[in-house]
């Protein structure tokens, strides 16, 4: 027994080195074996690598185009340029807002969303259902637009509700609602401008977009963002205008003011600084708020219409004072000079037409004619003149053309070409006949009275532009009359506001001169005018000594019974537009010296 144990201890013993060293070699393979492993693993992960680096620098045809279903390339859009008026205050602004929308896949009760949604937020549950109901299909059903402060406290409020979520998207703003708001118009849902200086201005106002590339699996999920892909959107800089919303909101108040005490269908102001012409003010009657919804109905498409560059009429008397001016800067007549008018107020021209004076002038002097708005006066005088130079007056001041001041819509008027000229054509233009205009254009015209005699471009933009190299910051004019010749019209003009039709503009605080206008309608579809329907107007400028601004008035068919004469309708409104506007302005008052010497009336051609 002990022998046969201690065999077998002593084969054990022997075998242990045997062992030992097989354990050994088969340890050597694992390691060698790991080795192989490792390195073909190295390998193919860097060849891995080099086909993917491949694939990115040079990918195959039929890998790129799978590539680009799995690439989405995101658009960031940037932050409209703001609207500033002068003075810098904001007419219109880009700002975000939440949308509220629904997911009508993932809603977890249909029975109950609808109303659990209305009676939450405010909505009528009945709409939710039917919104939801027009687009069955979609995954992006937009309940409201833009979420007011209220409803969005709410929202925050509400438990979760599966389906229901909102998204920030970019809106545009007008905290001056329906101030100025025909001229500056309004954006639509992609922030493009549709209209006013928002659509004059799209480009300057748009900035420049920026993007980000991200990439999809298959079910369009969102995998990783390629960074090197991201440009950031580059918000537009403000663009600061020539309104001045203090003038503006004057404007707008005075002229709103007028139509109502006369019951008038419409109306329109403009202001404007007669040295730079720029427009510190521009009002349209009625207004037009860009906030509120727009319906594309025929009624609201015409509210939203800047009638003081888009519609034109006869001007009546307000157009006397530029044939008076260029007929007394080309020496047919003298200031001084006494011209028959008739005491009876009606006077038959060499070509047998009748012309009547509304209240008969007599002899009057050449600056009485005006004074008194006589039209017989103002034909003999016109009848001095060669066909080709009234027509050149006329053209001169700017009627006729474009005003250039680049406003939305803006119409060229209406001169009759000199191959239609008649002898009708020279007595009816001098009492503002046969001649369509713009208010735009009168009261353009009526800055070259202003300022010595320069017909100047009118500009929506603010002279010096921060940045910008704007067309108000080189002020352009052609020179229409001699400093003289303006000069002594105004002087005229004066005695108009104290002496003749302008009597109700005469102010204690300033010295106004202006001219009255009363003109009947054209009637567009039947031809003549339409029975009862007038436009009274008034266009003035203050001070007399160094004008300021000018002022154009003017209400468009006063109610029936109502005053329809410019100098009852508009001229009281103009004239506390001047008043005020020139408080603002920081303009001293200065009661009038209504005294006019000999001496003012000399001749302005120079002779």
């Amino acid at each position: 027994m002990i022998e046969r144990t201690r065999d077998t201890l002593t084969r054990k013993v022997r075998a242990t080195p045997d062992k030992v060293f097989d354990d050994a070699r088969h340890a050597d393979r694992v390691l060698i074996v790991g080795k192989a492993l490792v390195a073909l693993c190295t390998m193919a992960l860097v060849g891995l690598i080099v086909r993917v680096v491949m694939l990115q620098a040079d990918p195959p045809q039929s890998i790129a185009q799978l590539l680009d279903t799995q690439r989405t390339r995101l658009v960031l859009r940037p932050r409209r340029g703001a609207l500033l008026d002068r003075q810098g205050r904001i007419i219109a602004t880009t700002h975000t807002a939440e949308s509220l929308f629904v997911d009508p896949a993932i809603i977890a009760d249909p029975n109950t969303f609808s109303e659990r949604v209305g009676y939450s937020l405010g909505y009528d549950p009945a709409k939710v259902e039917q919104m939801l109901a027009r687009r069955p299909n979609s995954r992006f059903v937009v309940i409201d637009k833009r979420l007011d402060d209220e409803r969005e406290d709410l929202f925050e409020k509400l438990p979760p509700l599966s389906g229901l979520s909102t998204q920030t998207r970019l809106v545009r703003d007008y905290p001056f609602g329906n101030l100025a708001g025909q001229i500056v118009g309004f954006v639509g849902v992609d922030g493009q401008g549709l209209d006013g200086l928002e659509r004059l201005f799209d480009k300057q106002l748009t900035g420049t977009p920026g993007s980000i590339v991200y990439f999809r699996d298959a079910k369009h999920r969102p995998l990783w963002v390629d960074q090197s892909s991201y440009t950031p959107p580059e918000d537009a800089t403000p663009l600061r205008l020539s309104l001045d919303m203090t003038v503006q909101l004057i404007a707008e108040t005075e002229l709103a003011a007028a139509c109502h005490e006369f019951d008038a269908k419409a109306g329109q102001v403009i202001v404007m600084d007669p040295t730079t012409g720029e427009i510190l003010a521009m009002a349209n009657y009625p207004d037009f708020d860009p906030n509120a919804k727009r319906q594309a109905t025929p009624d609201e498409i015409a509210l939203r219409r800047n009638r003081c560059v888009t519609d034109v009429f006869e001007p009546g008397s307000i157009f006397k004072p530029f044939v008076w001016s260029m007929a007394t800067q080309l020496g047919a007549a003298n200031p001084s000079e006494t011209i028959d008018c008739t005491t009876s107020g009606v006077w038959v021209t060499p070509a047998k037409r009748v012309l009547h004076d509304a209240h008969p002038a007599g002899t009057t002097t050449w600056a009485g004619v005006l004074i008194h708005s006589s039209n017989i006066g103002m034909a003999k005088v016109a009848l001095r003149l060669k066909e080709q130079q009234l027509h050149d007056a006329l053209t001169a001041f700017g009627f006729g053309e474009s005003t250039r001041s680049g406003l939305p819509g803006e119409v060229d008027g209406i001169v009759t070409p000199m191959k239609k000229w008649t002898h009708y054509s020279t007595t009816s233009t001098p009492m503002g006949q046969e001649i369509a205009v713009t208010p735009m254009q009168i009261t353009r015209a009526f800055c070259a009275l202003a300022n010595g005699g320069n017909l100047v471009h009118p500009t929506i933009l603010a002279a010096n532009q921060p940045g910008k190299n704007s067309p108000g910051s080189v002020v352009v004019y052609e020179r229409v009359l001699t400093p003289e010749a303006a000069q002594t019209t105004r002087s005229v003009l004066r005695r108009v506001v104290t002496e003749g039709t302008g009597r109700k503009a005469n102010s204690d605080l300033y010295a106004i001169f202006g001219k009255t206008g009363t003109a009947q309608i054209a009637d567009r579809k039947k031809g003549g005018y339409l029975p009862g329907a007038f436009v009274g107007s008034f266009v003035c400028g203050a001070p007399l000594d160094r004008p300021r601004i000018v002022v154009g008035c003017f209400i468009h068919q006063p109610g029936e019974g109502k005053n329809h004469y410019g100098g009852t309708i508009a001229a009281p409104a103009a004239k506390r537009i001047v008043e005020q506007t020139l408080i603002y302005l920081g303009v001293t008052p200065q009661p009038p010296r209504d005294t006019i010497s000999p001496s003012q009336l000399v001749r302005a051609n120079g002779d």
